[in-house]
């Protein structure tokens, strides 16, 4: 289905290249930042855990890469942006009224691709009043994805690793917040309201992770989870040709705890 509807497009498209990334401070990040959008070029950046408000975001340093930036910033937690050598337009930063002093989504469309960039809370943990907020962002962010038409992409941490394959113990963690079955539950009704975990479709097998622990040498000991998904309703589904982590970021010196995800979608011109 994937290749019959790029084919249909037929050779007038564009490639949008498109990321999402918890940077974990833009501040704090930002000379990793410059240095992966130079090497990767992607055309949009989808960002969370800014930890900076609008008036603390660097615009210029993206500005000077060739990036506008659209942000709902928060100091200290939260904060979400995408930033996007295309034009953006219908901004929305209010997820149906919920959590409103919690900066975690900001939505909009650009080349007629409707993208919803979350940041979904942590829960802190399963007896924590924090958890039961975190299941019900999840369904309200259901709800406010469903009454898109066109084609749709939720992408960013989500905070919940999917399945056994997206965890490096899964019998270990399961019960624990980000990887509790009803969390689990949770994406998975995402499939059912008809959003597709772009990642998986396309890599069905083997373990894969996005994020690792600054603690316990998690990275070094390859310990990780999957928590930053790309999911897609069935009209942008069939318009994304790759979805990759490039985990090299999560290397380097002063790194976030996250990598990019990288998803390709071929709209028409």
């Amino acid at each position: 289905m994937r290749q019959a509807a790029v084919e249909n497009i037929g050779r007038f498209c564009v490639k949008l290249k498109v990321a999402t990334w918890n940077v974990n401070s833009v501040r704090a990040r930002m000379p990793a930042i410059a240095r992966w959008l130079e090497a990767a070029n992607p055309d949009i950046l989808c960002m969370q855990e800014l930890k900076a408000t609008e008036e603390q975001f660097p615009f210029k340093e993206f500005t000077d890469l060739g990036y506008f930036s659209s942000v709902n910033g928060q100091v200290r937690w939260n904060g979400v942006a995408v930033v996007s050598r295309y034009p953006v337009n219908r901004v929305e930063t209010d997820l149906n009224g919920f959590l409103t002093d919690q900066k975690r989504m900001i939505a909009c469309t650009v080349m007629g691709i409707r993208l919803i960039n979350v940041y979904v809370p942590n829960g802190r943990d399963v007896s924590d009043p924090a958890f039961l907020e975190k299941l019900r962002y999840l369904e309200e962010l259901r709800e406010y994805a469903s009454v898109s038409t066109g084609p749709t992409v939720i992408t960013g941490d989500f905070n919940v690793a999917p399945g056994p394959q997206d965890t490096h113990s899964p019998e270990e963690q399961n019960g624990m917040v980000c990887y509790h079955p009803l969390e689990r539950q949770q994406i998975a009704e995402f499939a059912l309201a008809g959003y597709t975990d772009v990642f998986r479709k396309l890599h069905p097998a083997g373990k894969a992770y996005s994020w690792w622990d600054y603690r316990a040498m998690s990275w070094k000991r390859n310990r990780g989870m999957r928590l930053d998904l790309v999911l897609a309703n069935a009209s942008a589904e069939s318009l994304i040709t790759s979805c990759d982590i490039d985990s090299e970021p999560r290397g380097w010196e002063k790194a976030s705890d996250h990598s990019p995800v990288v998803f390709t979608v071929v709209v028409p011109e």
